[in-house]
């Protein structure tokens, strides 16, 4: 039996910036989302503290040494239900007061897509 209205979780590409490019100003984590993003994990792999900005203006999320961050926006959801990150949506990290040493920021962009061969 097949189903018209499968989905499938399907992820973007890795975006990650290295602890030596992260500034005490908002910057990019890589490129712009080019799908609808259902699900947002951000790791901070860095020995400082870190802030996240959804519009590159303002800090909205601060994650501490060691920690990660998960927008689980469309849980138990179908298709076009839910809210979700819109494509071209651009997400920014800044480090807070200390300069970091080690590590890097990871950012994983999980979308639904139909269809059920990759």
């Amino acid at each position: 039996m097949s189903n018209k209205f499968a989905v499938k979780a399907w992820a973007e590409p890795l975006r990650t910036v290295a602890f030596g490019s992260l500034t005490g100003s908002l910057a990019a984590i890589g490129l712009p989302l080019a799908n609808p993003a259902r699900v947002m994990f951000v790791t901070n792999g860095t020995d400082a503290n870190v802030d996240i900005s959804l519009d590159g203006v303002h800090n909205m999320f601060c994650l501490l040494p060691g920690s990660s961050l998960t927008l689980d926006l469309t849980t138990n959801k179908s298709n076009d239900e839910g809210l979700f990150f819109a494509i071209g949506t651009q997400i920014y990290v800044a480090y807070e007061s200390v300069v970091p040493t080690v590590g890097n920021v990871y950012l994983s962009i999980v979308y639904g897509t139909t269809g059920t061969t990759l």
